[in-house]
């Protein structure tokens, strides 16, 4: 069956008609349900399985098909719009159409006038604490302490670092408070929010059952979760995650051999 133009252009409006949907559908779901930003207790950034970046990649995928749908639109009418153009702007009809065309640049522009420019406010989101790292020496004797720096130490390799200055000021005292307690490494492990218990005790050897009993999360907790969600969900603070597992690296180098 050959389709007729007009075939091709309902079907084509169907499917601008569907996507413009979605893409309601979608804004309203990222403005209106899932939190965006830190987390208070009971939320999630996951809505029927997928997590809000995931909404927000099909609200992407659906605005770029709008796009190409549109476009196809406009070829498949170009006959019908360069006609009523001429008929209301005569002579001047493509300067009407270009100007047309030039609306949909202004547009946005217009939007991004409206709102102010580098709002503090919006400075922190998504930028979770839980992102802050942490770095948890394992002991080795035979590899001599490094030199004490007046100034902050060099972050290790692949580590993140956390932001803002107060932040590394307050990360590199406790940092030094706890390595006063631990011996130098020939491994370095950085522990970061977006981890598990569960993989810091394949990192460590420590069980994951303890650290989380030093830092006092009730029992059938899941070792599946990411440290910065049960974070939120607890109120500990990424500092005690890294004293209790320096404390329980410690404990583990007192016990006897054998």
């Amino acid at each position: 069956m050959k389709l007729k133009r007009t075939d091709w252009k309902y079907l084509v409006d169907t499917l601008m008609f569907l996507c413009m949907l979605g893409l309601v559908a979608t804004g309203l779901l990222m403005a209106f349900v899932i939190p965006e930003g830190r987390l208070a207790l009971g939320q999630s950034k996951y809505f029927l399985g997928l997590h809000r970046h995931q909404w927000g990649a099909v609200h992407l995928d659906l605005s770029l098909a709008f796009t190409a749908f549109a476009v196809i639109h406009v070829v498949l009418s170009w006959s019908w719009i360069k006609g009523k153009a001429a008929g209301l702007f005569g002579k001047a009809w493509k300067l009407a159409v270009g100007l047309t065309v030039l609306a949909a640049a202004v547009v946005p522009l217009l939007f991004w006038a409206a709102f102010s420019k580098n709002d503090p406010g919006y400075a922190d989101l998504g930028m979770g604490r839980g992102r802050e790292s942490m770095q948890v020496r394992t002991s080795d004797p035979s590899v001599p302490e490094p030199p004490a720096s007046d100034g902050p130490p060099a972050p290790a390799a692949g580590a993140v670092e956390p932001r803002g200055e107060a932040a590394a000021d307050q990360d590199d005292h406790k940092n030094r408070a706890v390595a006063g307690r631990m011996e130098t490494a020939t491994a370095e492990v950085v522990i970061t929010g977006q981890m598990t218990f569960r993989e810091v005790e394949r990192a460590t050897g420590i069980p994951a059952g303890d650290i989380m009993a030093r830092l006092g999360l009730p029992a059938g907790v899941s070792l599946d979760e990411t440290i910065g969600r049960l974070r939120r969900a607890y109120g500990f603070e990424m500092a005690a995650v890294r004293e209790a597992v320096a404390g329980l690296l410690e404990s583990s180098r007192r016990l006897p051999a054998g």
